[in-house]
């Protein structure tokens, strides 16, 4: 190999590790900013948000789920998102209960008091993202980002 090759090969690959660590400092930077703000304003950590707002988008399925389907949406284990629920649960924010289909399944669905709350935080979720990540963007670049990610995030 000649050293113009080796070159490009070496540049190549420096690109590549600068844009993931890139991405790891702005997925930090606004996962410690929205935690932080989610906390102060509603006392919900982020995965305890990304859960009801799965459940607030599930209204086709009358806003319920199987903890199963959660796991998909949030990156923990099956004890630890037993624990989440039951804290959720415990604010009135969710309700569990069997599923009718399947007696020894239970359904996870969101409260109207947890609807008014995911209300309430999306908008502050949205706010927090735009000052941290997307009022730094063009509409473009916005649309561009949301593309990208969705491509490499299937």
């Amino acid at each position: 190999m000649d050293d113009d090759n080796r070159s490009s090969i070496e540049a190549d690959v420096t690109t590549r590790a600068l844009a993931w660590q890139a991405l790891r400092r702005a997925h930090a930077r606004v996962a410690a900013r929205l935690e932080s703000a989610l906390l102060d304003r509603f006392g919900l950590s982020v995965n305890e948000f990304d859960v009801l707002f799965e459940l607030q988008h599930r209204l086709e399925q009358d806003r319920t789920a199987r903890i199963h389907e959660l796991l998909e949406v949030v990156p923990l284990s099956q004890p630890a998102l037993s624990r989440l629920l039951a804290r959720l649960e415990a604010r009135g924010l969710l309700a569990r209960c069997p599923a009718s289909e399947d007696r020894r399944g239970i359904l996870v669905r969101i409260t109207d008091h947890g609807m008014n709350i995911i209300d309430d935080a999306t908008r502050l979720y949205v706010q927090t993202v735009d000052d941290c990540l997307t009022s730094r963007l063009s509409d473009d670049e916005q649309v561009a980002l949301l593309t990208l990610l969705r491509r490499v995030g299937e």
